[in-house]
């Protein structure tokens, strides 16, 4: 049964009234309108069609609205899979851990998402030092529970954040460092891959190490730095840094029990909007993805020489199984096999011997022959792969055989994968001497573009079923009396459950690395978990997106493109059209005016800020169009009134001064209080209603305004006329109250 879809809903009835209301307009001579007239009797026959052809054009298929989106370009999102950041700790020697090192949270798999270094190095102490004040900030990063400010508050210039180390680095050692930062909003999609490489830093940090050099002695160093991806302590991210230098301890107060080993954040330009707010500083941490890799592929240059090797260091490459192939001229792939070592081999032989130097906890090596013991692999890019699979996936990768026909499917039961890239395949092509030569086929959507001769396939992750073409749209893979068909490249996971709550990846999948003795622990959300979507909810994504700008145009389009610059928290902007500063009148240009979030009544946008959201709109608008990015102008207003109140409301003057701060606020708050509107003159009457309309008070008797500001001028009246970029905000409103007894 199809749905239906009420692309019309009005019905037989109402189509029906509505040609009836229709005919003293356009045919004032037809009087009747009753049932036996033949003119009605046609009314009620094409009403009839009418409906009877919305109802049959609203049972759209599924197939038709899948044609449809596709030529919007938008289809169903397919499943993602959710990221946490793992620490590991209990670390007595240094030890690499593997790109896809596997843990557990409950019965979900994680994989890191890169090698990482453990060093037996920990965080002893944090301090943060301002102009006012020295505090010692170890047990709020110890304990997680209670965020700090790297800077304090006020984020000024020459304000240092310390960090000590348990014991002395040693040179020519890494050390990556990960800071989390309370209000990161962005922080919680970092599944999604964010980048902040066109962001300008409003501050800018200097790291220093206490370190020792021939030339200066023991002194504050420059810190070598190799990745910030903090910009400046803007967002959570990484910082990695060498240790070019001899560390010497020092004493740094108020942690002045004994000297310790120190780097320090000096902010030597300050310009947050929001002062960083640390929420914890983490060592031997690094990115895990909730999914479980059954096989992977990795491709490399053959060199065409003597004896080359090719290095691998991946858990899989570790702990897995292992094939090589290698691509002939015609770019089909060719399996070259296993020896314990070439001793004895022939020359033409297609073979590799596998070497590790550390034993299973190490690099894996595969080595070729030297031409007379063993081939050479030939010159060419990407032309020798290592496929690495787990040892329950050697049963599995074989899904079937080609028997040579059309529309050939197979269903995966157990290869439950929630992406179409996340499944490769290959297809083997018996020779003449009986040799199977695999070729690579490629995953599409549909094969609604696929030629014959194109080795495509449908897969879809929610039914597990796998698809090929009719040798029109799709080639049909060749067919074989035993299994050809063979998955290379398999990744599983995905879904809202990887969302884990903090502390519960700590299990370890591979008993050797149970063995060091290392513990493990996610002090964040697991985030960025989400299903595939639906067709519906594809469709009303399609929807949301069709009604977003992505050319300014209007005022409307600047505003809404300014406020969604990625990696800025905007809390305010206004247009100005035919405005450039300097000119009044200036045909073609466009001023925005953008008000930052910050912890201020009045924040101001650093420089790097209004730089930030001029690239963003630069990309975006019309290409004879000046845009201008500036700062609010703050105009201070004063309300000094005299209030004639109830008796007993005399010493409640409090509240009249809360309600003109609500008023003449430059912010919108969340309770639901709007920002005074840019540019907007404030009019005494504004003052007068807005005291008036408070419980108690009788009238006003008297009320003048202040203010201060650029730009700003007083009417005759005593308006506070504002300019165009200007918003105002509260100063000390003074306010006397006079009892009506006492007049």
């Amino acid at each position: 049964m199809l749905p239906r879809i009420p692309l019309d809903d009005r019905t037989f009835e109402s189509i029906l009234q509505e040609a009836r209301r229709g005919i003293s307009q356009r045919l004032p001579e037809w009087t009747d309108e009753n049932t036996h007239d033949p003119g009605m009797t046609f009314l009620e026959l094409f009403s009839w069609l009418s409906e009877m052809q919305q109802f049959y054009l609203s049972r759209v298929p599924e197939r038709n609205l899948r044609k449809f989106m596709d030529l919007l370009g938008v289809s169903p999102l397919e499943a993602s899979s959710a990221e946490a950041e793992v620490s590991f700790g209990n670390i007595r020697e240094a030890v690499v851990l593997p790109r896809g090192t596997k843990l557990l949270a409950e019965d979900q798999p994680f994989e890191t998402l890169s090698a990482v270094k453990l060093l037996p190095l920990a965080i002893d102490r944090i301090v943060t030092r301002t102009e006012l004040e020295a505090s010692d900030r170890s047990a709020s990063n110890t304990g997680g529970n209670v965020a700090f400010y790297a800077f304090g508050r006020e984020a000024a210039a020459d304000s240092r954040l310390y960090i000590a180390f348990d014991r002395e680095p040693v040179v020519g050692e890494t050390i990556s460092m990960h800071i989390r930062l309370a209000d990161d909003a962005d922080y919680s999609e970092q599944s999604s891959g964010r980048s902040h490489n066109g962001i300008i830093p409003s501050a800018r940090v200097a790291w220093k190490i206490f370190g020792w050099e021939e030339e200066h002695g023991a002194s504050w160093l420059p810190l070598r730095l190799l990745e910030d991806d903090t910009q400046h302590l803007t967002y959570s991210g990484r910082i990695s840094f060498e240790i070019t230098m001899p560390v010497r301890p020092v004493i740094v107060h108020p942690a002045g029990d004994r000297p310790r080993y120190w780097i320090s954040c000096t902010l030597e330009q300050s310009g947050y909007e929001l002062p960083p707010r640390i929420d914890r500083v983490l060592l031997n941490t690094t990115k895990a993805r909730q999914q479980d890799t059954k096989s992977e592929q990795i491709e490399y240059d053959g060199e065409g020489v003597s004896s080359q090797s090719i290095v691998e260091d991946s858990f899989l490459a570790r702990y897995g199984k292992l094939r090589v192939q290698v691509r002939e001229r015609d770019g089909r792939w060719r399996e070259w096999n296993e020896l314990a070592s070439f001793s004895g081999a022939e020359s033409d032989s297609r073979a590799f011997v596998v070497e590790r130097e550390f034993g299973v906890n190490g690099p894996v090596t595969v080595r070729f022959g030297d031409s007379k013991q063993g081939a050479i692999p030939p010159e060419g890019k990407g032309n020798i792969r290592r496929i690495h699979y787990t040892e329950d996936f050697a049963s599995l990768c074989w899904i079937g055989r080609s028997n040579g026909l059309p529309h050939q499917k197979f269903q995966l039961f157990d290869l439950p994968c929630k992406w179409r890239e996340g499944l490769l395949l290959q297809v083997g092509v018996r020779e003449a001497d009986g040799e199977l030569l695999w070729e690579d086929w490629e995953p599409v959507e549909n094969f609604d573009r696929s030629g014959p001769l194109d080795r495509h396939y449908v897969y879809d992750p929610e039914s597990g079923q796998l698809m090929f073409g009719n040798d029109e749209n799709g080639a049909i893979p060749s067919s074989h009396e035993d299994l050809n068909l063979c998955v290379t490249s398999c990744v599983l996971g995905g879904g809202e459950r990887g969302n884990i709550k903090p502390h519960l990846l700590n299990h370890w999948v591979q008993p050797e690395l149970e063995a060091y003795g290392l513990t493990a622990d996610n002090a964040g959300y697991g985030v960025g978990g989400r299903e595939g979507e639906t067709l519906e909810m594809s469709l009303e994504r399609a929807q949301r997106e069709w009604q977003t700008p992505y050319c300014a145009v209007t005022n409307e389009d600047y505003v809404r493109i300014a406020k969604s610059t990625p990696g800025l928290k905007v809390s305010r902007v206004h247009v100005i059209p035919d405005y450039a500063p300097g000119r009044e009148n200036a045909p073609g240009a466009v001023t925005v005016v953008v008000v930052p979030q910050g912890l201020s009544d009045t924040p101001m946008p650093s420089a790097g800020f209004l730089a930030t959201v001029a690239k963003h709109l630069d990309d975006r608008r019309l290409i004879t169009t000046e845009v201008s990015v500036i700062a609010p102008e703050y105009i201070k207003v004063t309300v000094h009134a005299i209030v004639v109140v109830e008796p007993h409301y005399t010493e409640e003057a409090h509240r009249i001064v809360s309600t003109l701060n609500r008023l003449l606020t430059p912010l919108d708050k969340s309770d639901g209080i709007q920002g005074w509107p840019f540019g907007r003159t404030v009019h005494k009457g504004d003052i007068y209603g807005a005291i008036s309309r408070i419980k108690g008070v009788a009238y006003v008797q008297d009320l003048w305004l202040d203010a201060e500001g650029r730009f700003l001028r007083k009417s005759a009246g005593g308006d506070i006329v504002l300019p165009g970029s200007g918003i105002v905000y509260s100063g000390d409103h003074r306010i006397e109250l006079i009892s009506r007894t006492q007049l």
